[in-house]
């Protein structure tokens, strides 16, 4: 049986612990042995992108020691994916690791999935790391159809949530514009499902002050349905 490490993420891991349980039970389903080192507590992404390299790189020094290469580290996230991949090595001067993101992973592997989102109509937003950094686009949306899923393409698919990590709190008021501008895009759809918990946690809390569709985790789209 391979074995994969599952990088839950901070969000992941203190916001939304179900979007985790999905991502390991969709792993666990294709055969995987799925392992989640108990030392992971941040990739360091926050302080990294505030400009704090010294305590990004004391905060990403966990994930160095809890994973190693011996294995592929799967991520429910792009955001953190991408830190791990393209930021955490030159950061503390480290091996690369053998990084996934998650969609990527569940596509390239054909993971079984079955029809959890029959007669759906689903939202699919992307977030910016994911599409910007990593280019992931097609994965997602051709896992969500093998549910069942019917996809209704937002206005603007590439448009940012507004959250950007510290951007949501240094301009409020412009988030939650953005915010809503991407909410107002899904309207009509029984769920807007995205991949990252990042964005999930901004347009869940944008969504529950003006209203708007459910938003969900892809991991719990694919597992659960929406």
């Amino acid at each position: 049986m391979a074995r994969v490490q599952l990088l839950v993420t901070c969000l992941g891991d203190l916001v939304f612990p179900d979007a985790v349980a999905d991502a390991e039970r969709l792993l666990r389903s294709a055969g995987f042995d799925v392992e989640v080192p108990a030392g992971q507590v941040c990739c360091g992404q926050p302080a990294f992108n505030a400009g704090h390299r010294k305590a990004a790189g004391r905060v990403a020094r966990t994930v160095d020691r809890s994973f190693d290469r011996d294995a592929p580290v799967v991520v429910p996230s792009g955001s953190c994916a991408s830190m791990v991949s393209d930021r955490l090595p030159e950061l503390l001067g480290c091996e690369p690791f053998d990084v996934h993101e998650l969609s990527v992973f569940l596509d390239a592997n054909e993971v079984p999935l079955t029809e959890t989102n029959a007669g759906k109509t689903i939202a699919f937003h992307d977030a910016c790391h994911a599409l910007r950094e990593l280019g992931i686009a097609d994965e997602p949306r051709r896992l969500l159809e093998r549910t069942g899923a019917r996809l209704m393409p937002l206005p603007r698919p590439d448009l940012c949530c507004g959250f950007g990590g510290t951007f949501s709190v240094r301009q409020p008021e412009v988030s939650a514009a953005m915010a809503a501008e991407k909410l107002a895009g899904a309207a009509g759809a029984d769920a807007l499902v995205t991949g990252d918990p990042g964005c999930l946690l901004q347009l869940n809390a944008r969504a529950k002050k003006t209203g708007g569709p459910r938003v969900v985790h892809l991991a719990t789209a694919l597992a659960r349905g929406v």
